[in-house]
């Protein structure tokens, strides 16, 4: 009986007794042939984890066709069956192993929509999905600190940042991060957390314009920037602030291009590092004027982000079919900005009371 068959045998119960004992005395006193054994009880068991090969194969074959247009080919390939040429057969099964595994990674890759993605998936939202067992713990050392009177809230499911966009109390941020929430709140250093309602949305432009619930806290705004009505020229400096943190982050660069991913004209590309949690925070430039609201990144990309041009948020507020609402919306940008001439620490300190991080419950 060739080895293989002997293997294949005793793995499935068709030896005899005799047999069975004869076989585990010769793996006890052969190194050789317990390690050949071994191998081979490795590679069945791979085998048996990826059964489906056929299926596997087929679905491979599908994905090209449909991705590329072509007839995948399956290579065949001559295997020894002689034990004569020793390991022969073992390395034969190792390589068809080896292509089940590479066809298994594939099929969940695609299963899990992440091959071949197209273009438009392939800039990274940049949410931040909440730490729940940081959060968790953040809550236990705040209820057992002496005399603390801190509000201890559930984590948010996602968290990002957001603008006043004028003295009424509307916000802006990107709709990715809205999107069927159940409940959204805002907060910064100088206003605590606060309810905030979705008035209007622009799904193609991944905006979002909230209204806080509580008047009072807007009362006394007095928003120092507006949205720029004309495109700014490459190579200009700008800044960004958000919340990739609980504290606000400053963050500078330039504008590297005039369109964003796949030569999208509705974007700048910017030369500035941008990271989960900067999702809706506004790109400003030396005068404090914003050109942009952040939308992503290239996946895997690093200081390569991507803003909606504040030109097309107007075009987008300019479309509205409530007069009023419009005329309020676009009332701060009759206003010139305060920050012109101020050096970048001032302007800061004047923007910081104006930008949130956002945070959002969702039911799913």
């Amino acid at each position: 009986m060739r080895a293989i068959d002997l293997f294949d045998n005793y793995l499935n119960g068709k030896l005899s007794s005799t047999e069975k004992a004869a076989f585990e005395s010769q793996v006890l006193k052969d190194e050789v042939f317990a390690k050949a054994f071994q191998e081979h009880k490795q590679l069945v068991e791979s085998l048996n984890k990826h059964a489906d090969r056929a299926e596997l194969k087929k679905k491979l074959k599908a994905i090209h066709e449909k991705e590329f247009g072509l007839n995948s080919k399956i290579i065949s390939i001559n295997r020894e069956e002689s034990f004569a040429v020793k390991h022969g057969r073992t390395i034969a099964v190792a390589a068809s192993t080896a292509l089940i595994a590479v066809l298994s990674t594939v099929a969940v890759l695609s299963a899990g929509g992440y091959l071949f993605k197209q273009q438009s998936n392939q800039i990274t939202d940049l949410n931040r999905v909440v730490m729940e067992l940081k959060a968790s713990s953040d809550g236990i050392v705040a209820g057992i600190t002496k005399n603390s009177k801190k509000t201890v809230y559930a984590p948010a499911n996602l968290e990002g940042s957001a603008f006043a966009l004028n003295n009424k109390g509307y916000i802006i941020t990107s709709y990715h991060m809205v999107h069927k929430a159940d409940s959204i709140f805002i907060q910064n250093s100088q206003t605590e957390r606060t309810a905030a309602s979705l008035i209007l949305s622009d799904p193609k432009l991944d905006l979002a314009i909230l209204k806080l619930n509580n008047d009072n806290l807007y009362k006394n705004w007095q928003v120092p920037f507006s949205l720029k009505g004309k495109v700014s020229d490459i190579g200009e400096k700008v800044f960004t602030l958000g919340y990739p943190r609980r504290e606000m982050v400053y963050g500078e660069g330039s504008l590297s291009s005039l369109s964003g991913y796949s030569n999208d004209t509705s974007m700048y590309q910017i030369s500035i590092p941008v990271n989960p949690g900067n999702s809706g925070g506004p790109v400003l430039d030396e005068n404090g004027n914003v050109v942009g609201v952040i939308r992503g990144k290239i996946t895997g990309a690093e200081a390569t982000g991507f803003a909606i041009k504040a030109n097309q948020i107007l075009k987008s507020i300019e479309n509205i079919e409530n007069d009023s609402t419009k005329q309020e919306l676009l009332a701060q940008n009759a206003k010139k900005s305060s920050l012109k001439s101020l050096k970048r620490s001032e302007q800061v300190k004047r923007i910081n009371p104006y930008v949130f991080n956002v945070l959002v419950y969702k039911k799913d």
